[in-house]
């Protein structure tokens, strides 16, 4: 018998691929058919390695010289650090476009390739590369419960679901879901879940998935329930409605599609409220969940040709609409601090906004000349004082900005190298960017807080 586990796991050694030879082959008629949405992948230039900055004159890679003579990356790795950013600890020198990270509870799933089908896992401490793999189909790609997971939508109506060990890549389980997304809703990336298929659950151990079930009623949805460690189907039961994005809290789930948002109670067909969305301009391309947070359930649209519609809060009891804001993406909206943040232009220039969760009371805007994306920022909890406010991190071109998501202030900072994307990862500040067509980069530093690493941290992270 043929066992493909090296299609799923980059390098590796001997013994590490025979300690899971045993459940490969317990499992080997479950996991064929998921083989074929996969290929391996050994092309390092997609997922670079990553090196550490403090021995970055030890190494003598052709792309990490070319970074090393533009100006950006120069000032970004030798900051020493201040009291909001510290100093770098890590770097990954693309030729062309880098991959696309994402915090994954203190791991960094990446994305990269042209489709972006190609698939990767990076520690987030230390940058070591755990593995890659390449899809031969657009998929959604997360992680939960330390598994990797990926959905495959399949052209006879179910969607192959394949979890691996997040840090090594072993295969764990496959299963067919008999169930395919409906026309409309989003792929996901690699920092979010395409909304169809989520982590959004309310608890630790599924996941959940709505769409077209194969051989369903005309109409109808499945809501499914999929427990990540087994693998099997915890719950699953149809609805009526053809739902493009779905979210839980653990009592009750809520599902949206172009001009409607209901709530079920676990298992039940009938809704316990069903509303209209409200009325705008033309029909709406696409609806989506954005966040479900203190008794609210953040909704909003996208309209045909691309502009942001309205971003409308229920009440999670009653499915009583408690306000609206017009001009928020769906795809574009940060929830921390018991604040909504928008991107918003007031006067003709680009800035943040924040709004009330409970009641959607205008508290602060702040400008932040040439922001194109809100979600190319990310939220920390942790100020550089110590206190619990929580820190907002935008790009610049001339280095992040950082604001306190309590009040809109500023916190300073001397990092002047460009970012595109930033977020938090556990206790690292993670800063993409693009250089040229030829070039990109991305550095990892510490955040204020976090504790000095031990010598061995420091260590080349392709070595350990």
């Amino acid at each position: 018998m043929k066992v493909n586990v090296g299609k799923l796991v980059a390098g590796g050694c001997a013994a590490g691929l025979l300690a899971v030879l045993g459940v490969v082959a317990v499992q080997a008629h479950e996991v064929s058919a998921c083989w074929a949405d996969f290929e391996p992948l050994a092309d390092n230039k997609v997922f670079p390695a990553a090196y550490p900055v403090p021995a970055l004159d030890t190494f003598d890679d052709p792309v990490l010289q070319a970074a090393r003579t533009d100006a950006g990356f120069r000032a970004g790795t030798a900051f020493t650090g201040d009291a909001a950013v510290g100093a770098p600890v890590w770097t990954i020198a693309a030729q062309g476009p880098g991959p696309v990270l994402a915090d994954q509870f203190g791991l960094l799933a990446a994305r990269g390739g042209a489709a972006p089908a190609d698939l990767a896992m990076y520690e987030g401490r230390n940058g070591k590369r755990h593995w890659m793999r390449t899809a031969n189909k657009p998929v959604a790609y997360f992680m939960k419960n330390l598994r990797a997971l990926t959905f495959a939508p399949q052209p006879d109506g179910s969607t192959h679901v394949l979890a691996a060990d997040a840090r090594s890549g072993y295969l764990q389980w496959c299963r067919a879901a008999p169930l395919a997304p409906a026309a409309g809703a989003a792929a996901g990336g690699a920092d979010e879940d395409g909304g169809w298929a989520t982590d959004r659950t309310g608890n630790a151990r599924t996941v959940l998935m709505v769409g077209k079930a194969k051989g369903g009623k005309p109409g109808w949805s499945t809501l499914a329930f999929q427990d990540v460690v087994t693998g099997g189907t915890a719950r699953s039961w149809s609805v009526e409605g053809a739902w493009t994005d779905a979210v839980s809290d653990g009592k009750q789930t809520y599902t949206a599609a172009p001009g409607a948002v209901a709530a079920y109670k676990p298992g039940v067909a009938a809704p316990l409220w069903r509303v209209e969305l409200p009325a705008e301009p033309g029909e709406s391309a696409a609806v989506g969940i954005a966040a479900i947070q203190d008794g609210r359930l953040l909704v909003g649209a996208r309209q045909p040709d691309g502009r942001a519609g309205a971003l409308a809060a229920f009440d999670t009891a009653t499915g009583r609409l408690a306000w609206t804001h017009a001009g928020a993406d769906p795809a574009d909206v940060v929830v921390a601090g018991g604040m909504v943040l928008v991107r918003e232009e007031r006067t003709g220039r680009a800035g943040v906004a924040a709004y009330r969760i409970a009641d959607g009371t205008p508290v602060w805007f702040t400008e932040a000349g040439g922001l194109r994306r809100l979600s190319d920022g990310g939220a920390d909890g942790i100020a550089p004082d110590g206190s619990d406010a929580a820190l907002l991190y935008l790009p610049g071109e001339r280095g992040p900005r950082i604001l306190r998501i309590a009040d809109g202030s500023t916190v300073p900072t001397t990092l002047s190298t460009p970012v595109d994307r930033i977020f938090t990862s556990g206790q690292r500040i993670v800063a993409e960017h693009t250089a040229s067509p030829e070039l990109s980069w991305t550095i990892a530093y510490l955040t204020p807080k976090a504790q000095a690493d031990k010598p061995a941290t420091d260590a080349d992270p392709r070595q350990r």
